[in-house]
């Protein structure tokens, strides 16, 4: 059972690794956009956004289709594609098309398995498989998706509806979840939300996420900085590429400090993150655009942005001088020795 649900859950993580690129390349043209509007370059603007907003509407294909595809390799990219097409058609948005993708890469698995005679096993993979795959994921999901559809729709209410406390707590979540495993699986379902809300034209959440992704990597620079002592030779050699990496919105930078002791370093980057990524909320900030810091000049009271991810940077900064150890003399030399 154990083995079941981890598997699950790296079928679902490839199905959003695959779609990030969608999701960057798309939000970029609607951010883009947006700036482009912003200068009254509206004939520039409409055609950007247009096509971002078209690449948002397949997301459900292309999760279904690659979460199928992390299954069952190629043969189930078309049941998961239909499926996922289904699931959009019927509203049930990127939720129904992560169950897509795993019904169809199951009937994929299935069908693989059905006898064929030799004269006609050349049919198996170029007719039967696609064939009869796309019609029974199309089929299920029809049938089973309408629940999804209400979820989705429960969810897009919510997330269009939410204010005050609830911003709050969503916010410090979303950042705490980002923060902990730095591009991880429980980062992975974080940000999956914060995608299938922007996919909705609620930006709020993405503005948050900012928190839990920046400031990692930049307060764990910092510290190295400030105390020294507690940090290898190699992490004070690499930190400055770290403060770069957390300031272009890139938290895998900060693994190496949370791998080398992350009892101590891991719920210093949640805090913070959490803190900024409530503030963030608390102060009604939205943003179209990726990329750390490139998009403060682009944001509406930008001054409140940076303040909020300044005040939980400082947080976890000091958290992580408090918490970590001096490195042990032995620790040092040999490290010094390999470097």
């Amino acid at each position: 059972m154990k083995d079941s649900m981890r598997n699950i859950k790296i079928y679902l993580m490839t199905g959003v690794s695959y779609m990030l690129p969608f999701i960057v390349g798309g939000g970029m043209l609607i951010a883009f956009g947006t700036i482009f509007g912003k200068f009254g370059f509206t004939s520039i603007q409409e055609p950007m956004q247009t096509l971002g907003y078209g690449i948002f509407g397949f997301i459900p294909h292309i999760i279904g289709a690659y979460i199928a595809f992390g299954v069952a390799d190629r043969p189930g990219i078309a049941p998961g594609f239909a499926g996922g097409y289904v699931a959009a058609e019927i509203g049930a948005g990127f939720l129904g098309g992560m169950l897509a993708g795993l019904i169809g890469a199951f009937v994929v698995r299935g069908l693989k398995r059905v006898p064929f005679h030799h004269y006609i096993a050349t049919l198996k993979p170029m007719m039967f498989i696609p064939l009869v795959g796309i019609g029974v994921t199309a089929g299920l999901i029809a049938l089973i998706g309408q629940p999804i559809s209400l979820l989705q729709i429960t969810l897009d209410g919510w997330l269009t509806g939410i204010s005050g406390s609830n911003a709050i707590l969503l916010g410090a979540i979303l950042a705490g979840m980002l923060a902990f495993d730095l591009g991880g699986p429980i980062n992975k379902i974080a940000l999956t939300f914060v995608i299938g809300a922007y996919s909705q034209q609620i930006f709020a959440p993405n503005a948050a996420a900012f928190a839990g992704i920046m400031t990692p990597p930049i307060s764990a620079a910092i510290a190295s900085w400030l105390v020294p002592k507690k940090f290898t030779h190699m992490e004070k050699t690499n930190s400055l590429t770290t403060l770069f990496t957390g300031l272009l919105g890139i938290t895998e930078g900060a693994i190496p400090y949370a791998a080398s002791n992350p009892l101590r370093i891991i719920p210093a980057f949640v805090v913070g993150s959490s803190l900024g990524g409530a503030l963030i909320m608390a102060f009604n900030i939205e943003t179209q655009l990726f990329g750390g810091i490139l998009a403060f000049p682009f944001t509406e009271r930008w001054y409140l942005f940076i303040l909020a991810l300044a005040i939980g940077i400082a947080v976890s900064t000091i958290l992580i001088m408090i918490f970590k150890k001096e490195v042990s003399e032995e620790v040092e030399e040999a490290e010094l020795v390999e470097f």
